[in-house]
């Protein structure tokens, strides 16, 4: 069953300078099925910025649909947009976004904060939570005296936090060094094997090849996709790359 569904997703930009127009996204055609983890892999300039802050509905399409269960955020007034976003939609972003003067269970809270949640189910939802994710014993730290990975983990339990439908990752491994950035992709794996749905937009192809499905963006439209199915790590490593150095080279995809 699709949980999201895009439909002829296109974005032009018209400069603020000389009223020239820039397509960032020209035919955008994919759907994500519920509980699979999906990569969108592309290089500088492919649309994967835009598409991504459309789908977290931070911007609008000049065209197109995008159908999470059954609402078109697409089509949201901005105030019942914020609504929905907040109860259905996690993110995880490269720079964290958490705010230095909270402490990392106030960051935690915070959506919950604005969904006028009472302190009692805050506590009942960020107990497991914080010792699912390693950070229990982090709580009353503030996010300036912890390390990226552990910046990254509470990112990550604000994110999780609302039960959303649907988490947005935005280059997760980004900041971080190799071995946090093994922790948080083993993280993700297991987050998906509980039946969490994930989107993730990333360059690297250690983080995409943990996902179930890549989506390859050139020129703003799905060039290609590839399905892990009963590949290992390895492998869809390897398949990974060698379908980005094809795209590089401006080619067709040549199964082997």
């Amino acid at each position: 069953m699709s949980l999201l569904q895009i439909n002829h997703l296109q974005k032009i930009y018209t400069t603020r300078f000389g009223n020239t127009q820039v397509q960032a996204l020209s035919d955008v055609n994919f759907s994500v099925e519920e509980g699979e983890f999906v990569a969108i892999m592309g290089e500088s300039g492919s649309g994967k910025s835009t598409l991504l802050n459309i789908l977290a509905g931070l911007d609008r399409p000049t065209k197109g649909e995008v159908i999470l269960g059954e609402k078109n955020i697409a089509q949201m007034p901005d105030k019942e947009l914020s609504t929905f976003r907040r109860k259905n939609l996690g993110f995880v972003f490269q720079d964290f976004n958490l705010l230095d003067t909270f402490s990392i269970r106030d960051n935690i809270y915070l959506p919950l904060v604005l969904s006028h949640e009472g302190i009692q189910e805050m506590e009942r939802r960020l107990e497991p939570l914080a010792v699912r994710l390693g950070i229990a014993d982090l709580l009353e730290k503030y996010p300036y005296e912890v390390s990226g990975g552990q910046k990254q983990r509470t990112a990550v339990a604000r994110a999780l936090i609302t039960d959303p439908q649907l988490i947005l990752a935005d280059e997760p491994t980004g900041a971080l060094d190799s071995k946090s950035s093994e922790e948080l992709l083993n993280l993700f794996e297991g987050i998906h094997r509980s039946g969490q749905t994930i989107l993730m937009v990333t360059h690297s192809v250690k983080a995409a090849s943990r996902a179930s499905r890549v989506l390859f963006i050139r020129d703003g439209e799905i060039f290609y996709q590839l399905y892990r199915g009963e590949m290992q790590g390895e492998e869809f490593f390897q398949k990974i790359s060698e379908t980005i150095s094809q795209i590089a080279a401006g080619g067709a995809i040549h199964e082997k």
